[in-house]
C-alpha cells in the first residue's frame, strides 16, 4: 500500500483543518479580544512578570506587540495545525492504526471552540502546544532518551509558567516517569530544566515584586471559587472574615464565580482591591473548604460533569460566557467575541468593537453550534483508559496503557483543575480536546492488541522505505510496545 493511501484519511483531516482556519482568518480580519488579553499584552510591553497571571504567554507574543494582532491569530492557527500533524505522527509511532489516529485528531482539527480560541489573544493555544509537545516527547519511545526527557521537562515547565494549571500536570508526569523507571540520569535530565524554569521564574518574580510566587491572585481566585458554597451562617469565621460574606449575591453568580473577583459589588473588590489582600482571601477560602469539604468536592464534581454532557446546564450570564467560544455571527454583539482593534498604546483597551453584517460569519456561527467535541466522549475515554490498564496485563506490554492513562488523565485533570480553582468554562477544556482523544486512541490500541490471538502484529504506520533484496530474508521486526 502506498504511503498516500495509507495516510489518506489523515490527509483529508489536515486539509479540512487548514481550510477551516483559512476561512476563519478571512472571515474575521481581526483577532478577538477578551478581558484577559490586555493583561497579557501589557505584561509583554512592560517586560516584567504580571501579578495576576504568569508571564509565559506574554514572553511568546512580544514580537507581536504594537502590530495588528491578526498576525498573532494567524500564528496560533499555524501552531494548531502543527500540533495536529505532530499528534498524528506520535500516534503512528506508538502503534496506532492510521485510520484510528486520523479519527483521534478529528476533534482538534475541526472543533469550532478550538479554532475560536486560537483566534483570541489568549494563552490557551500556547499552553496546549507546550503541554502536548512535552507529553509526546516523554512517551515517544519505549526507552526514554535523556535529550527527550530534558526537552519534555522544559516544555512542561514552560507550560506551567504559561498557565499555572499546568503545575499538576508536572506532578502527574513525575508519577508516570517513576512508574516507567527510566533511570536516574533520565529522571535528572527531566527534573533539571523543570527546576531551572520554575525556580528561575520564582526568583525573577521575587526580584520584581518581593514574594516568591507565580502570581498574587491565587487566593482571590480561590475565594471566588468557594463563595457559592460559603454559607456564612453555618461557618465559624472571624469578624474580619465575616465581612467577606455576601448573602445577597445574585443567584447567577453561582455559575459565574468570577463575578466575585471583578464586580464592584464584591466584598473582596471593596475591602481588598490590591494584591496585598490576597493572603486574607486565601485564608477565607481555605476556611470554607476545611469546614465544608463535602460541599466543595460536590460542587467541583458536579461542574466537572458538565463537561461530560452534550450541553452544559448553564443559564443567564453562564450561557453568555459559553457563547464567547463559538464563532460570532456579529463580532462585538451581545455575548459574542469582539475584535482586538488597534489602540493608541499596547496597554490601552481597544476601541469599542463595531458590529459587522457578514454572511460568512453567520455560516461559521451555525457551524459552531454543532461541530464541537461531544462531552460524553470524555467519559468514554476515561472508562477505556481504565479498561486498557487492567485488560490482560500479561498479554501485552503495559506501556501503551500507561501512555493512555497519561494523556487521558492530563486532559481530564486539566478540566477538573480549572473547575476546582476557577469556574466552569469551555475555554479551559480546550487542552482536553487534543489530549483525551490521543489517550482514547492509545487505549483502543492497547485493548485490541491484548485481545489479539497473534503473538505479533504488523507495524501500523511503517516508514515508507523500500526493502532491498538483500534484506528480504531477514526476520520481521517485532511490533512496538
Amino acid at each position: 500500500m502506498s504511503i498516500h493511501r495509507r495516510h489518506a484519511l489523515f490527509l483529508v483531516v489536515v486539509a479540512g483543518a487548514v481550510a477551516l482556519r483559512v476561512y476563519y482568518q478571512l472571515t474575521y480580519p481581526h483577532a478577538f479580544f477578551f478581558s484577559d488579553s490586555l493583561d497579557y499584552i501589557s505584561a509583554a510591553a512592560d517586560n516584567e512578570p504580571y501579578r495576576i497571571r504568569p508571564y509565559g504567554y506574554s514572553f511568546l507574543i512580544k514580537p507581536f506587540v504594537g502590530h495588528p494582532y491578526a498576525w498573532l491569530a494567524l500564528a496560533q492557527h499555524v501552531v494548531g495545525v502543527a500540533v495536529l500533524v505532530l499528534g498524528y505522527v506520535f500516534l503512528c509511532r506508538r502503534g496506532v492504526r492510521p485510520w484510528l489516529a486520523a479519527l483521534a485528531l478529528l476533534p482538534w482539527a475541526l472543533d469550532a471552540r478550538v479554532v475560536t480560541v486560537e483566534h483570541y489573544v489568549l494563552a490557551e493555544s500556547a499552553f496546549v502546544a507546550a503541554t502536548a509537545g512535552g507529553l509526546m516527547l516523554l512517551a515517544w519511545r519505549d526507552r526514554l532518551g535523556w535529550p527527550a526527557a530534558a526537552l519534555g521537562g522544559a516544555l512542561l515547565a514552560f507550560a506551567a509558567v504559561t498557565r499555572t494549571v499546568g503545575l499538576p500536570v508536572l506532578a502527574l508526569v513525575t508519577i508516570y516517569l517513576l512508574v516507567r523507571r527510566p533511570g536516574l540520569v533520565r529522571l535528572a535530565a527531566f527534573a533539571l530544566p523543570v527546576a531551572a524554569i520554575l525556580g528561575g521564574y520564582l526568583f525573577w518574580y521575587h526580584q520584581t515584586w518581593g514574594p516568591y510566587a507565580f502570581g498574587e491572585y491565587q487566593g482571590r481566585f480561590l475565594y471566588a471559587r468557594v463563595m457559592p458554597i460559603a454559607d456564612c451562617d453555618r461557618l465559624e469565621l472571624t469578624a474580619e472574615q465575616r465581612k467577606l460574606c455576601m448573602p445577597e449575591a445574585p443567584a447567577s453568580w453561582d455559575q459565574r464565580p468570577d463575578q466575585w473577583l471583578w464586580s464592584l459589588a464584591s466584598p473582596a473588590r471593596r475591602l481588598y482591591p490590591t494584591v496585598e489582600g490576597d493572603p486574607v482571601l486565601a485564608e477565607f477560602a481555605y476556611t470554607v473548604i476545611r469546614q465544608r469539604p463535602a460541599a466543595y468536592l460536590g460542587m467541583v464534581a458536579e461542574q466537572t460533569s458538565w463537561h461530560l454532557r452534550m450541553r452544559a446546564p448553564v443559564t443567564d450570564i453562564g450561557h453568555c460566557l459559553t457563547l464567547q467560544w463559538v464563532p460570532p455571527a456579529e463580532p462585538g454583539g451581545v455575548c459574542q467575541p469582539r475584535y482586538y482593534l488597534p489602540a493608541n498604546s499596547p496597554k490601552d483597551n481597544p476601541p469599542p468593537a463595531f458590529v459587522v453584517d457578514n454572511a460568512d460569519a453567520r455560516v461559521l456561527h451555525a457551524y459552531g453550534r454543532f461541530v464541537v467535541i461531544p462531552g460524553p466522549l470524555y467519559a468514554i475515554a476515561a472508562v477505556l483508559a481504565l479498561v486498557a490498564a487492567v485488560w490482560r496485563p500479561r498479554r501485552r506490554s503495559w506501556r501503551p496503557a500507561a501512555d493512555a492513562l497519561l494523556f487521558t488523565g492530563a486532559g481530564l485533570g486539566l478540566i477538573a483543575g480549572s473547575v476546582a480553582t476557577s469556574l466552569f468554562d469551555y475555554r479551559y477544556a480546550v487542552p482536553a480536546v487534543l489530549l483525551v482523544p490521543l489517550g482514547l486512541a492509545l487505549s483502543v490500541t492497547r485493548i485490541a492488541a491484548a485481545s489479539s490471538t497473534h503473538a505479533e502484529s504488523e507495524i501500523p504506520c511503517p516508514p515508507a522505505v523500500p526493502i532491498s533484496p538483500a534484506t528480504t530474508s531477514k526476520s520481521p521486526s517485532s511490533s512496538p510496545a
